[in-house]
């Protein structure tokens, strides 16, 4: 999982043919708990396209996100991008490292 810290940077990834931006917040529980989701999936799928955007250090990434996408910030979030294009997103208890790994499968 890499994270992301510039707009440039969020441009470059998920231009790509998949990417997932989990965006995260490391004073929340809920966060903490997708967390664990994120590594199990990293755990079964250990090349999948994961980029984080820490919503506290890279604030207006995060801001970025949601004006680029047109998806109401959550903490956490996943969104799936496929060639540039937002194909799937969950929030909150909704990021599952089941969901995530069906999403990259279809």
């Amino acid at each position: 999982m890499r994270e992301l810290s510039t707009t440039q940077e969020l441009d470059s990834v998920i231009s790509d043919e998949v990417a997932i931006v989990y965006k995260h917040s490391t004073m929340c529980p809920i966060s903490a708990a997708a967390h664990r989701e994120i590594d199990q999936l990293l755990e079964r799928n250990p090349d999948a396209p994961i980029y984080k955007v820490d919503v506290h250090e890279s604030a207006d990434l995060s801001s970025y996100v949601e004006e680029k996408t047109g998806i109401e910030h959550q903490s956490p979030q996943v969104i799936l991008f496929r060639n540039g294009e937002v194909a799937w997103e969950a929030s909150r208890l909704e990021v599952t490292a089941d969901a995530l790994e069906g999403q990259l499968r279809s």
